[in-house]
């Protein structure tokens, strides 16, 4: 075994594992926009992955994972909010003005 097959080895790993984290922090985005939509009240519709982009704080340098929520109020109109990931954590929830839906 060469250091060119280690060296493949070791991408094969790194890729891997990135995928894992990937799917992770959508998994986690999933479960705070769906507790987000329950708290007020809204109706989840779906998440997609919007970006990742390197977040530089004065503590740490790390990737930051933006998602796309589409929740909606009263089922006729479809809104879209940003759920950001940060170190496995929530670090945001932004959404638009939107209707507040009528209680029964």
């Amino acid at each position: 075994m060469g250091l060119i097959d280690i060296m493949v080895w070791v991408m094969i790993i790194a890729a891997a594992s990135l995928f894992w984290r990937v799917r992770d922090y959508a998994e986690i985005a999933r479960l705070f926009a769906q507790q987000y939509c329950n708290k007020h009240q809204l109706v989840f519709v779906s998440i997609a992955r919007k970006q990742i982009h390197w977040q530089d704080t004065t503590q740490s340098r790390r990737f930051q994972f933006d998602y796309i929520m589409e929740f909606s109020t009263a089922n006729d109109v479809l809104y879209e909010g940003v759920v950001s990931i940060y170190k496995g954590k929530l670090k945001a929830i932004d959404v638009p003005v939107y209707k507040v839906p009528d209680s029964i």
